[in-house]
């Protein structure tokens, strides 16, 4: 066969090939239908920012007391605990699960001794006469918070330290005993005892997320380290303590200062500074619209 007739076959081929064909590489073919495509589940992964939250609480508390030497009492509920708070998320180890939260409450704490008829006499204990001791207190917490966010759920614990101060007083005694309390005192602390307060204060809850807000159950709980007298109030060789142990169940609504996931504002001024002062550089091959003669 010629030279020429060679050139002609291989000519007649080429213009045989379907049109766009040569040069082209070859697109890869998935080894799965479409069909299956379809059933795969996708998820997203919930990237966190750093944000911070406003928040008001309410709820009910369990008031007792832990004595030395141990006297006999009975738990106090009080219907009336409640305060604001702020919260802002850090990030640690690469995502937001650590932060710190501060507060301010006003609450109530108190003890009630028991008061018991053994083989016809009552068996009592009592401070001032008073077998239960109302008190109203604002304390401002500071704790760290620890939290697992989900699209709509939120997990958290949190414990720090806080400062209190014990505002008002009210005694009473059981009717039974017949006893009379110092009129100068019924409304108001004795020398003894102590108005300042501080210790632990933690807790643990979850909160239903509805952006920028959320509702949170918390369940709170407050040690005192602070006994509510002067030990040696009652004598000087025998010493009485009295801590205060409260636990609080609180509702609440706390509203998001910042976007919780997503890209904020200051990521977004941040991208448009890169832009402006950072422009990239322009792909002529990859944007042939672009090209200029």
């Amino acid at each position: 066969m010629s030279m020429k007739k060679i050139l002609l076959v291989c000519l007649l081929a080429l213009l045989a090939l379907p049109s766009g064909a040569a040069g082209k590489p070859k697109t890869k073919v998935s080894p799965y239908p479409d069909a299956y495509l379809d059933t795969v589940n996708v998820t997203k992964k919930l990237l966190l920012n750093d944000y911070s939250m406003f928040g008001f609480e309410y709820g009910i508390s369990r008031n007792s007391q832990m004595f030395t030497p141990r006297f006999p009492s009975e738990p106090v509920y009080f219907p009336e605990y409640f305060g604001v708070t702020f919260t802002r998320y850090g990030k640690l180890i690469g995502s937001p699960v650590v932060g710190f939260q501060i507060g301010a409450f006003y609450g109530h704490e108190g003890y009630q001794f028991q008061v018991k008829e053994e083989e016809g006499r009552i068996k009592y204990q009592a401070v001032l006469n008073a077998t239960r001791v109302e008190m109203s207190y604002a304390e401002v917490p500071f704790m760290a918070v620890g939290h697992y966010d989900m699209p709509n759920l939120k997990l958290q614990l949190c414990i720090g330290p806080y400062a209190g101060y014990r505002l008002s007083i009210h005694r009473s005694t059981s009717e039974l005993l017949g006893l009379q309390i110092d009129p100068d005192l019924v409304d108001h602390f004795a020398d003894f005892e102590k108005r300042f307060d501080y210790g632990l204060h933690g807790g643990v809850g979850f909160g239903l997320i509805f952006d920028p807000f959320e509702f949170q159950v918390n369940l709170r709980v407050r040690y005192s380290w602070s006994s509510l007298w002067e030990p040696s109030y009652n004598s000087e060789y025998y010493y009485r303590y009295a801590y205060p142990l409260d636990f609080m169940l609180t509702g609440g609504i706390h509203f998001h200062f910042t976007r919780r996931y997503g890209k904020t504002r200051a990521m977004l001024r941040l991208e448009a500074r890169e832009r402006v002062f950072n422009p990239q550089p322009i792909d002529n091959e990859s944007n042939p619209g672009t090209n200029r003669p």
